[in-house]
């Protein structure tokens, strides 16, 4: 089993989020995506593209579930760096991000 280095606690809750960065080549990218956990040192969700470990990244998260625009929204916005990116099943991609920087807009 792989050791655990996890600091703070993980959620469980599907929030909607944006990442967006560049790619090995240079050219920009962004996706959406729901996460599957999130923690205040970072986060763990599924792409439909694999990112290279040790690529900056950013996201915006909104903090709400919430359907519809119910004002108003809570969004993390953060910095962060790729620790993993991982294969799934599904032919997704589980990519883990650490936080370098992060508020709460």
């Amino acid at each position: 089993m792989p050791e655990q280095r996890r600091f703070s606690p993980r959620v469980r809750v599907p929030y909607t989020a944006r990442l967006w960065s560049t790619d090995a080549a240079g050219r920009k990218w962004k996706e959406d995506a729901v996460l599957d956990n999130i923690s205040t040192g970072g986060l763990y969700l599924r792409l439909n593209r694999r990112v290279r470990e040790g690529a900056h990244v950013h996201v915006v998260v909104c903090l709400s579930t919430a359907a519809g625009e119910v004002p108003p929204r809570l969004r993390l916005a953060a910095h962060g760096l790729v620790l993993r990116s991982e294969p799934q099943p599904d032919n997704t991609w589980g990519v883990a991000v650490e936080f370098s920087r992060r508020r709460v807009l």
